[in-house]
């Protein structure tokens, strides 16, 4: 979730567009004044539009394009983002950032968010008749452990019990 709505950004950039200062409104809603006037800046572009999502930036190919964009009418980090309706002239600066360390490649989509949880372990359905011996040992010797585990936690339970008993 974003730190401010967009219609706080919009309404913050329409007080600064109509004449109050931006440190007035910055020291008022506590955010920095460079923020509001690049919010005045959008919202002088793009009007009711602004702050909408740009889900056609997340190709690597539109992303060299706002970086060559940028570069080829000599515009700053700023005025580009504000061109291209970005929430934050930040964004750019990573891109450009990728751009410079990884080429094209660093200028692909990526996924944010934790990564999804590997499948479980999946324990073979085929029948004992058609398991080696191997396997079979496997198994047996995994019950056995399973079974000791089960059989201490019944001892540990009893004692506890015991003790109990002799504290009453």
């Amino acid at each position: 979730m974003a730190k401010y709505s967009r219609e706080l950004k919009i309404f913050i950039a329409n007080c600064y567009l109509s004449g109050e200062s931006s440190c007035f409104l910055a020291e008022k809603y506590s955010i920095a004044s460079k923020q509001i006037r690049y919010w005045a800046k959008v919202v002088a572009l793009h009007g009711d539009n602004a702050f909408v999502p740009t889900p056609h930036l997340r190709s690597a190919t539109a992303r060299f394009e706002a970086l060559k964009l940028m570069s080829t009418n000599s515009w700053s980090l700023s005025h580009t983002s504000a061109v291209l309706n970005l929430i934050s002239s930040g964004i750019l600066f990573v891109w450009l950032e990728r751009y410079n360390k990884q080429g094209f490649s660093g200028l692909e989509y990526r996924q944010r968010g934790k990564l999804p949880m590997k499948p479980p372990h999946t324990i073979s359905s085929r029948s004992d008749d058609e398991k080696s011996l191997e396997e079979l040992k496997e198994k047996i010797t995994y019950l056995r452990a399973e079974n000791a585990v089960l059989k201490k936690l019944e001892e540990l339970k009893q004692l506890n019990r015991q003790q109990a008993k002799k504290k009453r």
